[in-house]
């Protein structure tokens, strides 16, 4: 035996990632792992081991070794977000109308998993009770990867939500399994779907007569339940029983102003129409009554009393004591 039967290993003409990786015991021929492996870097490792006797006249041989980097579930999925079609995409923020249809799509949600088997294996839903939901972008796909769309299940309400903060959840099949997040704020934009209300809807007032020109009648006021120019409103008057130009309104402030002198022996009262319009496209309106009475002196005397001196003459009596 002797030194001829004695056998020194080496890692022959071996890569830079194997010599980083592995090391062999020269004596015993073990290999050792002297570095992080990461499947998903290196899945496979192939290399020759050399052995060789320490004889005068040495001799050699080699053997190819093959290691498998077996999978572990150490990495979660990932979630990338993406705009698509008519929904628009600004910092991480989507912008749908409110009057697109059920089922139209704000995102394409791509989700995968480095790792492999069971471990890729990836669920993905949309937490919380929001109206979205994922649909599969295809029928094929691999566990690894695949592409879901982002979509409304009802229709949205600028006017009751105005934007919502969809929380994505995907969870792999791993064990332990691995999960993560990611989150798309959704902005709903406002259609002009909302009329201006007037409240009350009939104003009833009472004006004295003898008033004079530009006196102060009412104030009415409308609301628009959308917003931006949708909810900028301009008054006007609109008709009714009143000569034109009789009362005119500010179409800013919807202030009403009597530009004549009333007089109840023409008309004993008036009545008329005014209107909000707002500056959406197409722009809608909404009306409201006025109705303009004189106010009722004492005992229901309807007309202002005008007294006129007149000329009389005083009589007395005196009564004699005697």
């Amino acid at each position: 035996m002797g030194p001829n039967g004695e056998v020194t290993y080496s890692l022959h003409q071996a890569s830079p990632i194997v010599q980083r990786l592995l090391s062999i015991d020269r004596n015993t021929g073990t290999i050792f792992v002297k570095g992080s492996v990461d499947r998903e870097d290196i899945s496979m490792l192939k290399f020759y081991v050399q052995a060789k006797d320490n004889g005068p006249q040495s001799k050699s041989s080699k053997a190819l070794v093959t290691i498998t980097v077996k999978d572990q579930n150490d990495n979660a999925p990932l979630i990338r977000i993406r705009g698509i079609g008519l929904v628009t995409h600004e910092d991480g923020v989507a912008n749908i109308s409110e009057d697109m249809p059920v089922g139209t799509a704000v995102a394409l949600v791509e989700v995968s998993d480095r790792d492999e088997g069971e471990n890729a294996v990836v669920t993905c839903v949309v937490a919380g009770d929001v109206p979205f939901q994922l649909r599969s972008a295809s029928e094929t796909g691999n566990d690894r990867k695949r592409k879901y769309f982002l979509q409304t299940t009802m229709l949205l309400d600028y006017e009751r939500i105005k934007d919502y903060r969809i929380e994505i959840v995907a969870v792999d099949s791993g064990n332990p399994a691995l999960s993560s997040t990611n989150s798309l704020k959704v902005q709903v934009t406002d259609m002009n779907d909302n009329s201006p209300i007037f409240s009350p809807s009939l104003y009833e007032v009472e004006f004295a007569e003898e008033n004079q020109p530009g006196d102060k009648v009412l104030d009415v006021v409308a609301t628009d339940a959308d917003s931006g120019t949708n909810a900028e409103l301009t008054y006007s008057i609109t008709g009714g029983s009143v000569p034109e130009g009789l009362f005119e309104v500010n179409p800013n402030t919807g202030e009403v102003r009597v530009m004549s002198q009333l007089d109840r022996e023409q008309l004993d009262h008036y009545q008329f129409l005014v209107a909000a319009a707002d500056k959406g496209v197409p722009s809608l309106r909404g009306t409201a009554t006025v109705v303009n009475c004189f106010q009722k002196p004492l005992k229901h005397i309807c007309d202002i009393i005008t007294f006129r001196p007149e000329r009389c003459a005083l009589f007395f009596a005196l009564k004699d004591n005697k």
